[in-house]
């Protein structure tokens, strides 16, 4: 049997690299052999991400979702007053989460297909004091980049003694779109294993800057799996998932060696990629070019295709597709490119896709002239 293709926005497809490295023999997970693998990977994830010196990273056993729930529970108290600001189906469960730790939530929501507007939540702060802001980066159910560092910008004007903590979901973003904590502004940034770090899913990303590290300090409870102070110090209090924990030391090796710009240059042609064919075989990509994100593209099918349909076709054939989400349920599928994912594989991909829509011929000259234009080789 063939393994499928996976154009997926999570799980996403491991490297031969990823998967030999999680083969390592088992050992003592507080004993010498494991003890550089921590140091190395919580090194690279700062470097990564920019965190300040006073900042660190947590990387515990969870999916993304534990992720937002260990921030949540770690630098706020119950019956603080928090903005969560949503775009759709995570935005809105980043509010549930909060919610459920007897958090104040007051809930900004946009339209499914649109990012937030800065200056609206601005707006919202200049009339009530929060704590924080919980916002999404890359909104996985719409295909929607949000401008996360234009809404620093503007935080940024507010005295720090006011100034709410700026915690960013970038779970299906970094590290495949910029995300530069101390150069922004952005207090907390919260990643998974399972997608743009090319690793399975169980692995759950904190990387806390020094002024959300204080405000840990002061927060009188923070649970007991989720405490994340520990993990700050560079501790590991529970058995961690060590398999997961050598394949994410390979993969960061594998994104140093692509290189930054090369890795967000990718995913852009990608995501144009995604969205040119779906214009030319008589499809619509949902959400428009200056927001659309580099990871996920959101397609609105032809009137009468069905997305399960299309999905249970194109499984058949091989590949695996996400369906739309909430109001896009009935109509539209998600097409993953992330993490390990290639100009050439995604192209392989939408082939496949082509035999299910009109037009089939223009769409993949569409995307194979996006991916053509990209390419630069480099001179002998």
């Amino acid at each position: 049997m063939f393994s499928p293709q996976i154009l997926l926005p999570g799980p996403t497809p491991i490297p031969e690299a990823v998967q030999k490295a999680m083969l390592t023999p088992m050992s003592d997970h507080r004993g010498a052999v494991f003890a550089p693998v921590v140091e190395r990977v919580r090194h690279r994830l700062a470097d990564l991400l920019q965190v300040d010196t006073d900042g660190a990273v947590a990387v515990i056993p969870a999916s993304g979702t534990g992720a937002l729930e260990a921030a949540v529970q770690n630098f706020f108290a119950p019956g603080q007053r928090i903005l969560s600001v949503s775009t759709g189906a995570f935005g809105d469960r980043f509010a549930k989460v909060a919610e459920s730790h007897g958090l104040l939530v007051d809930i900004l929501s946009f339209p499914w297909g649109l990012p937030f507007s800065p200056g609206d939540v601005i707006g919202r702060l200049e009339k009530n004091f929060y704590a924080g802001i919980l916002v999404t980066h890359n909104e996985t159910s719409t295909g929607v980049l949000n401008p996360i560092r234009e809404l620093a910008s503007l935080l940024s004007a507010i005295p720090p003694e006011t100034r709410p903590l700026y915690i960013v979901d970038s779970i299906s973003g970094t590290p495949s779109v910029p995300m530069q904590m101390k150069d922004w502004g952005v207090d907390v940034v919260l990643a998974a294993s399972q997608k743009g770090f090319m690793c399975p899913p169980g692995l759950a990303i904190v990387a806390a800057g020094g002024k959300a590290r204080e405000v840990y300090e002061k927060i009188p409870s923070h649970g007991y799996y989720f405490d994340l102070g520990p993990y700050f110090q560079g501790q590991l209090p529970y058995t961690p998932a060590v398999s997961l924990w050598y394949g994410l030391d390979a993969a960061l090796a594998l994104l140093e060696e692509e290189g930054t710009e090369a890795r967000y240059a990718r995913h852009r042609t990608m995501g144009q990629m995604a969205a040119a064919f779906a214009t030319e075989v008589g499809w619509r990509p949902i959400v428009a070019s200056e927001y659309a994100s580099p990871t996920v593209t959101a397609i609105r099918l032809a009137p009468g295709q069905h997305p399960h349909k299309l999905r249970q076709q194109v499984s058949q054939a091989g590949l695996q597709i996400a369906g739309g989400m909430g109001p896009w349920h009935h109509d539209a599928i998600r097409i993953g490119h992330v993490g390990a994912v290639s100009p050439a594989m995604l192209y392989g991909g939408l082939g496949i896709l082509a035999h299910f829509a009109a037009n089939s011929e223009a769409g993949l000259n569409a995307a194979w002239n996006v991916w053509h234009n990209h390419i630069t080789f480099e001179e002998a």
